[in-house]
């Protein structure tokens, strides 16, 4: 049987049991779309609020196959892709049928771009991409705490675990095979770390290398498709105009710059028009407004509360951002392949523990500390050790890896980007859906070659846009107020056009707002609707934490915000509407 193309907003397999009244993420409720060995899989459709993901579907007499997302590059033989894991290159997540033995497969992508939730207590397992959906299925209603302390820490999850005890998302690059029960056969590991530098490379051969491979994975993922194009600041944006906008485009797609900023006069939408003039496109440009109460369930929908909620602005531009195209191009996480992790030039070897706990300091956000503070009662104390030691545990697992700043990348890479990037890229998908160009596997594996001192302070990065955009590469980094070619003087001849600028922002009086939460926050509505997701008599959280004691956080951060407060009031918000919808 040939594949069929269509889309899906979520998919829920239950074993031996079947409930519709679950959790949904759009307004479509849960539809029994097909019955095997025992097992029931429901699926919701995707409305305007929630696009979910491509779907291509296969049958013949030995497999009945679903997969949601895109593969990137060489579609593959699906049959055969079950045994031909480690080729797999794409945005996606294989959930197939074994008609004989019976059995189900579960494969996910390399990096884990699409989550997928395992939940079971005492027996009753159930298995889907909307963890509140899966937890109910599953039955489960015991809150993770040590967990719920790392999200307040870190502001992501560690490891595979979530809100609920019992509740595991799969870890990238797995393949889960289950019985006619949802009893885990095995579990298998289908890609690991490695970096080995080539040293045959030379750095100019690099820069072209990467070049190449940038142009083909880019050109290949937008190909006639209708592409919504985030313009900003800083590297990765103005990176991908290189390939895009380039005289040989070919069947080029079709783009629609965009940027968004916090004010009419922001850096970040003025950097973004500079970008798009060079290169003779149009710019649409918003200014963020108050939006996060009027959207909050749709942004705890798509985030599925992982997240600090103020942290997907995109939240107020992507029913917009549908209207002109089907896909947005998301160029996260190159500035984290293209820079070093602080810990190039390390003389004395770090073990895996001394190394932990040196994660569990660099990363702790601002405000954590007050946070598990507040919740000290309902936390557990060996919080900050158990932290460390989940991470070492997953340092363990990068034992070929000697270099530790490219350790710490890799780390990083299957931490802070799969538990935290990839669920606040999930808020596009309210509209459109997602092409990420930097899990291309393609480019992964050639930076998994590269010495780390070359890709160092954005270097490479720099030396690309100076060599094949130096149009672009003549625009301001925002972060140092500076082009690509005297960037380097920051600390130096720059300081007086620095100093000269805070001067004039301080004798104006005008102050610069950097964070959404400033936006959504700081303003009557937003403190009034603030105070009710806090502060209302009845709200579950106040088991969580005394009324009296949010009453005074509140008082203090208004008094006067900063970063910290910020941070902190915006996790209480988010983990009371969590509390209230799903806990």
């Amino acid at each position: 049987m040939n594949d069929k193309q269509s889309t899906i907003g979520d998919i829920l397999i239950q074993f031996d049991a079947f409930e519709k009244n679950l959790p949904t993420r759009s307004i479509s409720p849960w539809k029994e779309a097909a019955q095997m060995g025992g097992a029931y899989l429901l699926a919701t459709d995707i409305d305007d609020h929630w696009r979910g993901w491509p779907l291509t579907t296969y049958q013949d007499e030995r497999w009945q196959m679903w997969v949601l997302g895109e593969f990137y590059g060489d579609q593959p033989d699906l049959p055969r892709a079950i045994h031909s894991r480690a080729d797999l290159n794409g945005h996606f997540l294989i959930l197939a049928f074994e008609v004989q033995p019976k059995r189900w497969h579960l494969l996910t992508d390399r990096f884990g771009t699409l989550h997928v939730y395992l939940g079971n207590k005492a027996g009753r397992t159930s298995l889907g991409t909307f963890s509140p959906a899966v937890a109910k299925a599953a039955q489960l209603n015991d809150l993770d705490r040590h967990a719920l302390a790392s999200f307040f820490t870190f502001g992501f999850f560690l490891g595979d675990t979530t809100h609920w005890q019992g509740l595991r998302v799969i870890n990238p690059a797995t393949h889960l095979v289950l019985d006619q029960t949802g009893k885990i056969i095995r579990e298998i590991k289908t890609w690991d770390w490695e970096h080995q530098v080539d040293k045959s490379l030379t750095y100019s051969a690099a820069i072209e290398g990467f070049a190449e491979r940038f142009d083909a994975v880019l050109r290949g993922q937008v190909k006639g498709k209708s592409v919504a194009l985030p313009l900003s600041g800083g590297l990765d944006s103005r990176s991908t105009l290189i390939p895009l906008t380039s005289a040989d485009q070919g069947s080029a797609a079709s783009l629609f710059p965009f940027s968004y900023g916090y004010t009419k006069d922001s850096v970040e939408t003025k950097i973004a028009a500079q970008l798009a003039r060079k290169r003779n496109l149009p710019l649409q440009t918003w200014t963020i407004k108050p939006y996060l109460f009027d959207q909050l369930q749709d942004v705890l929908a798509a985030t599925e509360g992982f997240q600090d909620l103020t942290l997907a602005r995109q939240a107020y531009v992507v029913d917009q951002l549908g209207v002109h195209a089907t896909h947005v191009l998301a160029a996260h996480w190159g500035d984290v392949w293209l820079d070093d992790m602080g810990f190039l030039g390390q003389t004395q070897p770090l073990s895996d523990t001394a190394l932990a706990d040196k994660l569990v300091g660099k990363f702790s956000k601002k405000g954590s500390a007050f946070l598990l503070y507040l919740f000290k009662e309902s936390f557990p104390q060996d919080i900050v050790r158990h932290q460390a030691t989940i991470i070492e545990q997953q340092l363990n697992a990068l034992q070929a890896i000697t270099d530790p700043d490219f350790k710490v990348k890799a780390w990083k890479t299957q931490a802070w980007s799969f538990r935290w990037t990839l669920a606040s890229l999930r808020m596009y998908q309210a509209g459109l859906h997602l092409l990420l160009p930097f899990y291309d596997q393609r480019l992964a594996d050639f930076f998994c070659t590269l010495p780390s001192q070359w890709v160092a302070g954005r270097k490479l990065q720099i030396d690309y846009l100076k060599k094949f955009g130096p149009d672009l590469a003549r625009v301001t980094w925002q972060p140092y107020d500076a082009n690509l070619y005297n960037y380097q003087h920051f600390n130096t001849w720059l300081l007086p056009k620095r100093a000269f600028k805070k001067l004039g922002r301080m004798l104006s009086y005008k102050k610069v707002i950097q964070r959404n939460w400033e936006v959504q926050f700081l303003n009557p509505q937003g403190k009034k609707e603030l105070q009710n997701w806090i502060l209302t008599p009845g709200l579950k959280l106040h088991s969580f934490v005394e009324r009296k004691k949010l009453e005074s956080i509140l008082s203090d951060f208004y008094t006067q915000p900063n970063a910290a407060k910020g941070y902190a009031a915006s996790m209480v918000l988010t983990f009371s509407a969590w509390l209230e919808a799903y806990g």
